[in-house]
């Protein structure tokens, strides 16, 4: 059996992703609109690729593909989700951003070896812009639903939630990587340091997540409750 450890170091990311695969599952069999369907499709699979992420060494070409699996998937939400053109072409744009930094840090591989924290910050980046322009557009349109009912509100607040604390740790995990395993003194010592800062991580993943399947069942509540009609 795994150590505690070794589970928060290495399977709660896959885990968290499993659990917002079947809350989105959940999800579209009252709403199957092609973005949370493109959601649950992108958690099955990005949940695939990180259970074996956690027993593959080394990894890093896995987590540069969820990379830009994440931009893209997350993108096609925002694209569905919008009313404005030119929010649309701004979620266009990202996207092609992402895909064309992938091929090109692929075709480069001068950091071989190296979590690639530029384009973790670049998703995060675009992700926390794309949050923002969702709640704009949220303030300058207001129906008569309560807010607490739109899941939509509850996603995008949970991708605030992940994307802002994760953004210091994209920033800062790849070039501490380069750091440390280019000095003579890397240890074991410096290697459980790493693991540590990503635990954080896997945290933020993971309450993101419940944050995901506690707002669908709060939604669910109070819909049926007498008291909310």
């Amino acid at each position: 059996m795994p150590s505690f450890y070794f589970f928060i170091d290495n399977l709660l990311e896959p885990v968290s992703y499993g659990l917002c695969f079947f809350f989105m599952l959940w999800h579209t069999r009252k709403n199957k609109h092609a973005k949370w369907r493109a959601l649950a499709i992108f958690y099955f699979i990005t949940s695939l690729i990180m259970w074996k992420a956690a027993y593959t060494f080394p990894n890093l070409m896995l987590y540069s593909l969820v990379c830009l699996l994440s931009s893209i998937s997350i993108g096609i939400y925002f694209y569905y989700t919008y009313h404005s053109v030119l929010k649309k072409r701004i979620v266009i744009c990202f996207a092609l951003l992402q895909a064309g930094y992938y091929l090109f840090d692929n075709l480069r591989a001068s950091q071989a070896g190296v979590f690639d924290g530029m384009g973790y910050t670049m998703l995060s980046v675009g992700v926390l812009l794309m949050s923002f322009m969702y709640m704009h557009q949220i303030l300058t349109n207001v129906t008569e639903e309560p807010l607490s009912w739109n899941f939509d509100f509850w996603f995008v607040s949970s991708q605030l939630f992940y994307h802002l604390g994760s953004f210091f740790i994209f920033l800062t995990y790849g070039h501490l990587t380069g750091k440390l395993m280019s000095s003579p003194n890397y240890s074991t010592e410096s290697r459980l340091y790493l693991g540590q800062l990503w635990i954080v991580h896997n945290v933020l993943l993971f309450l993101s997540a419940l944050f995901i399947g506690a707002s669908i069942l709060w939604i669910s509540f109070r819909r049926k409750s007498p008291s909310s009609l």
